[in-house]
């Protein structure tokens, strides 16, 4: 870690922060925060695999890229082939949730950005520029930062909601019901296992990006997103109905710890699996 750099617009308000990091070719684990994390790179070129709760995603990361946005409370594990160096960008929340409501906008509408990398040359230039001023001590370079943490954010929005430039598409069929049934019946079977969507689609004798469609079609959510649902909904009732200990329930229920179970648990359900066990056997 070279530099860190904070900025403090008000008390009310979370600040924009950066940080120079040197990533080495290695697996990395970041642990859930209150804030969204965006990484730009600043040197190097690498093959970025990133995970965020049961989605993988590679994508080539290269200088002026941005690597997928972490959004808060979700832990992240991250693969570079090779060392490269971030200008990590951390954004408060509740800037975010503000920007999006007085621009009519939504939160959820910066999921596509979560899920793989992309690139703004404006964007980058203004964290680039915000960063060189957050640290300057004078009151110019106090404004101009405060100011493009509100630009960024809709920078952000612009982009994540643009329109696609390919062509429009026919909406995909939806994927049968008994053909939907077998999917849910595997899922529930092999629910303490490690599951992948190419796994799925060979049930259904599709290939993973088809499948995914075709699943979504059908029941309005991603395989993703519907094996999660699965794996907090077994938690739920282990945590009422056994006295296994958290670790186990997480284990039995598919996540790969106690760490991740609570994060997705309490994303999902509002609470923590313990204060949930002890709220539901009351």
């Amino acid at each position: 870690m070279n530099s860190v750099a904070a900025l403090d617009p008000s008390p009310v308000r979370p600040a924009l922060c950066f940080e120079d990091v040197n990533l080495d070719a290695t697996e990395l684990h970041d642990e859930p925060a209150p804030h969204f994390t965006l990484c730009l790179v600043l040197q190097g070129e690498a093959r970025l695999s990133h995970r965020i709760d049961d989605r993988w995603h590679t994508d080539w990361l290269r200088p002026g890229m941005f690597a997928p946005i972490t959004p808060p409370h979700a832990g992240a594990a991250l693969h570079l082939s090779q060392a490269q160096r971030h200008l990590m960008i951390s954004i408060g929340a509740d800037a975010v949730a503000r920007v999006a409501a007085e621009t009519g906008q939504a939160v959820d509408q910066l999921e596509p950005l979560q899920a793989r990398s992309f690139k703004d040359p404006f964007l980058s230039d203004l964290c680039r520029r915000a960063w060189v001023e957050t640290r300057a001590t004078d009151a110019l370079g106090r404004r101009f930062a405060r100011s493009a943490e509100e630009a960024l954010i809709c920078g952000l929005l612009r982009l994540a909601t643009a329109p696609s430039d390919s062509p429009r598409r026919r909406p995909p069929a939806a994927l049968p019901a008994a053909m939907l049934k077998r999917i849910h019946d595997c899922c529930i079977e092999h629910l303490n296992e490690p599951l992948e969507v190419a796994d799925l689609a060979a049930i259904a004798g599709m290939g993973a990006q088809q499948f995914g469609a075709a699943f979504k079609a059908a029941t309005g959510r991603s395989p993703q997103q519907y094996l999660i649902g699965l794996r907090v909904d077994q938690a739920r009732d282990l945590l009422v109905n056994s006295r296994l200990v958290i670790a186990e329930i997480a284990l039995r229920c598919g996540f790969f710890d106690q760490s991740h179970l609570t994060t997705t648990f309490t994303r999902r359900v509002g609470v923590p699996p313990l204060r949930y066990r002890r709220q539901a056997t009351r």
